[in-house]
């Protein structure tokens, strides 16, 4: 079971890590501190900021939907912002175009995004990745390919209880049940 990725909170999230980078940041690096982000968040408030798939890659982990908005600026079927706020993919790194409002991010996100920035906003992409690789136990070492990683096994590897790990898999049905019915309405 994964938390449904928000799309908008997404944009938002990663025009943070941009802004902080002065507009302009590798996208292996942005995947990365995103996907800290969400594992930081699910260990202190047992629900993500940005939620999603969630991949073992060959460079680590990653949410897939972050990735797709990166490589193609949008999600099929979805409303998005992200190319009026981020551009187009370059030599590996994506800029800001325009700072949007932060409408959607609490202050405790906020303060998970400072924090992650804090830790690791000084590394580059490859030392994420071997950060990532290093620390992260749900990630798979992969060769090739992809290979999911569920958000009780993310839990598992941060040390929670069985108990903790079955909570977050009830409010990540909850939260996503609640998404389907206001988007359907």
């Amino acid at each position: 079971m994964n938390f449904r990725f928000n799309i908008t909170k997404g944009t938002e999230v990663a025009c943070q890590f941009l802004q902080r980078e002065e507009g302009r940041m590798n996208i292996m690096k942005l995947a990365k501190l995103v996907y800290l982000l969400d594992r930081l968040s699910l260990s202190k408030r047992g629900i993500p900021v940005v939620g999603g798939v969630y991949f073992s890659m060959p460079n680590g982990p990653v949410t897939s939907e972050l990735l797709d908005l990166i490589n193609s600026g949008c999600l099929w079927g979805e409303h998005c912002r992200w190319e009026e706020f981020i551009s187009d993919r370059r030599d590996h790194e994506i800029a800001l175009r325009k700072v949007p409002e932060c409408e959607h991010l609490s202050e405790a996100e906020l303060e998970l995004i400072d924090q992650i920035y804090q830790q690791f906003g000084s590394k580059d992409q490859w030392e994420l990745r071997d950060w990532c690789h290093e620390r992260c136990a749900e990630w798979t070492p992969l060769n090739a390919g992809r290979d999911r990683i569920e958000v009780e096994r993310i839990g598992e590897a941060l040390g929670k209880g069985r108990n903790e790990i079955e909570q977050m898999k009830e409010e990540a049905e909850e939260l996503n049940l609640l998404s389907k019915a206001f988007a359907a309405g």
